[in-house]
């Protein structure tokens, strides 16, 4: 059904699986697309009640795909096509009423923070370890982590946390409020799958008021500090900076950006 992703229902559960393992999971134009695709069928589904989202293989999901942005005849071109699919995705959690559960192992950097601040709540294992990781590479955040991060952590921690590049264990994550429970490595899925099926057997409607009071208490809605991510992570992807954050990253050392 799908190249990019494993998908499975069971009692009104639908499991997502990001599943590119062998690049851990890095997010390109594909599996942005399948994604988007797979949380509309999802929405329109009147049988699924809860999602997970998980990634397979060591880790959830490192960020988006180095190499295709490295290697894009249009890096902006692409870097807009690739946030108009991961927003949708980002939107489609937010609004749906059915609560998302992120299972997250390993890393969950870059867009995969993103994706799993998105989540209503997060289940993450002992050893994950979460980062923005976007100003690493010499563009500004997007898929919602400057919308949802200040409302977790506080302006100024998360502004940190993206200007230094600062990687956050699960446990910290935890106290910090992002991380809804630590759970050990090899229990995850299991955990994860109580949980859903806890929610699915719940009733349905309030959880999703509630979910829509929860959302609603937010000042700015979600689609218009998208768009603002989108248009400036696409100019940021037309800088001489992002060209030596690639070249720095696909060469393993430090980048030295002169800001341009």
């Amino acid at each position: 059904m799908y190249k990019y992703l494993t998908y499975a229902t069971d009692k009104g559960v639908a499991t997502i699986g990001l599943n590119r393992a062998e690049s851990m999971n890095a997010l390109d134009l594909e599996l942005l697309q399948e994604l988007s695709n797979c949380f509309d069928r999802c929405q329109d589904d009147g049988e699924i009640k809860v999602l997970i989202l998980r990634g397979e293989g060591q880790c959830f999901c490192v960020g988006g795909d180095i190499k295709s942005m490295k290697q894009a005849p249009s890096r902006p071109n692409l870097i807009r096509m690739m946030t108009l699919h991961l927003h949708a995705v980002t939107s489609a959690i937010w609004r749906m009423p059915k609560p998302v559960i992120g299972a997250v192992h390993g890393i969950a950097a870059g867009a995969g923070f993103s994706l799993a601040l998105a989540c209503d709540l997060v289940l993450a294992t002992e050893g994950t370890r979460f980062g923005t990781a976007y100003l690493a590479i010499g563009l500004s955040p997007d898929g919602g982590a400057t919308f949802f991060l200040p409302k977790v952590l506080g302006l100024h921690r998360a502004k940190y946390l993206a200007f230094t590049n600062e990687m956050i264990d699960a446990a910290k994550g935890e106290q910090l409020g992002f991380v809804s429970r630590v759970v050990k490595e090899e229990e995850l899925m299991i955990e994860a799958q109580k949980l859903a099926k806890k929610l699915a057997s719940g009733p349905t409607w309030a959880i999703a008021k509630a979910k829509e009071l929860f959302n609603n208490s937010y000042p700015q809605d979600l689609e218009t500090h998208l768009e603002s991510e989108r248009q400036r992570i696409t100019f940021c992807s037309s800088t001489h900076d992002f060209d030596e954050g690639l070249n720095a990253f696909l060469a393993k050392k430090p980048p030295k950006f002169g800001g341009t």
